[in-house]
C-alpha cells in the first residue's frame, strides 16, 4: 500500500508540474530542441556512466595489486580529478585535450565520465575491503587463484553493498551534465535557458527540473529494484 501511495504522489507530482511549467506557446522546431537536448543530455550520462565504470573498476582492481609505484599514480590520478572542478576539467577537455574537434560533445563525454571514475573507483575499493578477508582465504583454501577468488567469491559479495554509492554516483553523474553549456554543449539546461530567454519567461527551467526530477525517480525505482533481487537469497 505504501508503495503505491509514493508512486501516486510521485506521478502527481510530475503530471503537475508538467502542466503547469510545459512550455506550451512554442514552434514545432523548439519542441524538436527540447526532445533533441533531453536525447543528449541522456546520451552524455549514459557515455559517462560506462567511461565512468569502466575506469573505475580497472583503478580499484589495479590498486588491490599493491604495487607502490602504480598505486602512487593512479592516487594522483583519483586527487587531481577529485581536486578541481568540474567546469575546470570541461573547459581543458574542451580547449586543450580535444581543441581541434568542432563539436565539443566529445569532450564533455570524456570530461564527465572520466571525472566520474575516479569517484567510481574509490567505491569500488572500499567495497571490496568491505568484504571479511577470511573470504580470500577461504578461495585459496578451494585451490582458487587471486582472479578466481575475486571474481567467484569476493566480486558478488562486494557488488551488494557497493550499487547504493554507484546508483548516488550515477544520479549525481547525470545532474552534472547541466554544466555542459559552459562548452557550448545544448543539454536540457542550456536549451532551458535559451527557450526562458525566446518567450521571457521562467517556466522553462522549471520544467527541466520537473523532467530531472522525474527521471532521477524512475533511475532511483529501478535501483531499489535490483538491489532487492541481489539480496534476495541472503
Amino acid at each position: 500500500m505504501d508503495r503505491f501511495f509514493k508512486l501516486f504522489v510521485f506521478c502527481l507530482v510530475v503530471g503537475v508540474g508538467l502542466y503547469y511549467t510545459f512550455p506550451y506557446n512554442l514552434t514545432s522546431k523548439e519542441y524538436q530542441a527540447i526532445i533533441r537536448s533531453v536525447y543528449v543530455t541522456l546520451l552524455l550520462t549514459t557515455g559517462g556512466v560506462l567511461i565512468g565504470t569502466i575506469v573505475g573498476f580497472i583503478l580499484a582492481f589495479l590498486r588491490m595489486m599493491n604495487n607502490a609505484i602504480l598505486n602512487f599514480l593512479i592516487d594522483e590520478y583519483i586527487d587531481i580529478l577529485r581536486g578541481t572542478p568540474m567546469v575546470v576539467q570541461l573547459l581543458i577537455f574542451a580547449y586543450v585535450i580535444f581543441a581541434t574537434l568542432s563539436d565539443n560533445f566529445y569532450a564533455a563525454l570524456f570530461a564527465l565520465g572520466l571525472n566520474s571514475s575516479a569517484y567510481i573507483a574509490e567505491i569500488v575499493r572500499a567495497g571490496i575491503q568491505s568484504v571479511d578477508k577470511g573470504q580470500m582465504e577461504a578461495g585459496k583454501a578451494m585451490g582458487l587463484n587471486y582472479y578466481q577468488t575475486m571474481r567467484h567469491i569476493i566480486f558478488p559479495q562486494a557488488i551488494k553493498n557497493i550499487l547504493p554509492s554507484l546508483a548516488n554516483e550515477f544520479i549525481a553523474l547525470f545532474k552534472e551534465t547541466s554544466v555542459v553549456g559552459y562548452i557550448s554543449v545544448i543539454d536540457l539546461t542550456s536549451q532551458s535557458k535559451i527557450l526562458q530567454a525566446v518567450i521571457y519567461s521562467p517556466t522553462p527551467i522549471i520544467f527541466a527540473a520537473v523532467i530531472y526530477y522525474a527521471l532521477v525517480k524512475i533511475f532511483s525505482l529501478g535501483v531499489k529494484f535490483i538491489e532487492k533481487l541481489l539480496h534476495k537469497n541472503d
